[in-house]
């Protein structure tokens, strides 16, 4: 494995993330802050990244399965000094992760990517999230397209929001 990172101008980081969030959105992610993770595998869908500038935070945004608040924030890194974009350009999807050095003090927030493909993660969120709706339907037969269905609407509802 041949890892690059690349610092991203702190002036670009809004435009920066806007566009990874489009390129990365359902990619499943896990989140490591120094040697530390807090979102393992088999890691959640990637919702998006964003960069609060009046906040001075960058906030990560994953998703559960849990139909009625399928946003999970995995983690704010406040006070970022830099942005780095990982690429390995032996990978099936060359951008492998991203890592955000917060205050000084403070573990490097990494987010690596276990999936190549967008569409995967997606298929695999959306299969998730039909089983949760399955199983409160009391694990009827016979809805399994309306589950399905219902999830993708979910998760597209939500997911729009991140790639504004």
């Amino acid at each position: 494995m041949a890892e690059k990172k690349s610092r991203i101008l702190k002036k670009e980081w809004k435009s920066f993330l806007k566009d990874f969030n489009r390129m990365n959105q359902y990619r499943t992610a896990v989140v490591q802050i120094g040697e530390d993770y807090i979102v393992g595998e088999p890691g959640m869908p990637l919702l998006g990244i964003d960069y609060d500038e009046r906040g001075r935070r960058v906030e990560i945004f994953l998703g559960t399965t849990d139909p009625d608040n399928l946003v999970h924030l995995a983690h704010a890194v406040e006070v970022p000094r830099a942005i780095y974009l990982i690429r390995d350009e032996e990978a099936v999807n060359p951008v492998v992760g991203l890592q955000i050095q917060g205050a000084p003090g403070t573990g490097m927030t990494r987010i690596r990517f276990i999936d190549a493909a967008c569409e995967e993660g997606r298929q695999k969120w959306v299969a998730a999230v039909a089983h949760t709706l399955y199983e409160r339907r009391g694990m009827e037969p016979g809805a399994d397209q309306e589950d399905w269905f219902k999830a993708e609407e979910i998760i597209e509802a939500v997911c729009e929001n991140y790639r504004k």
